[in-house]
């Protein structure tokens, strides 16, 4: 009798996969980080967002997790570059003096 051989052991992959909201988060961090948006003091936004990514992913019927999810992508993307604020800027051209216009002068008369 001969013994049955062993399956040879799977190798894993260098990296695992992620599903399509935790691939969303890192396309967005990436994005933000080549604007220059995101700095080293934003590593937990990132870390948070990263792992509810995750946990939405796996358990995609979960209200909780997407409300904080939700949370997380909002204030990824209120991260400020400290740069101008454009809206603000945009306020500030169409904004005008509100008032009475000066009364024109009196023409001299001529001589």
């Amino acid at each position: 009798m001969t013994t049955p051989k062993k399956a040879a052991p799977r190798k894993r992959t260098a990296k695992p996969a992620h599903g399509r909201n935790r691939t969303a988060v890192d396309e967005m961090v990436a994005a933000l980080e080549a604007t220059g948006r995101l700095e080293q003091v934003d590593a937990a936004r990132v870390t948070a967002a990263r792992a509810l990514a995750d946990a939405v992913d796996s358990e995609p019927t979960n209200a909780s997790l997407w409300r904080e999810y939700r949370a997380a992508l909002e204030t990824l993307r209120l991260v400020d570059d400290g740069g101008p604020d454009d809206f603000a800027q945009l306020l500030a051209d169409l904004s005008a003096e509100v008032g009475d216009s000066p009364k024109p002068s009196k023409a001299k008369p001529r001589t």
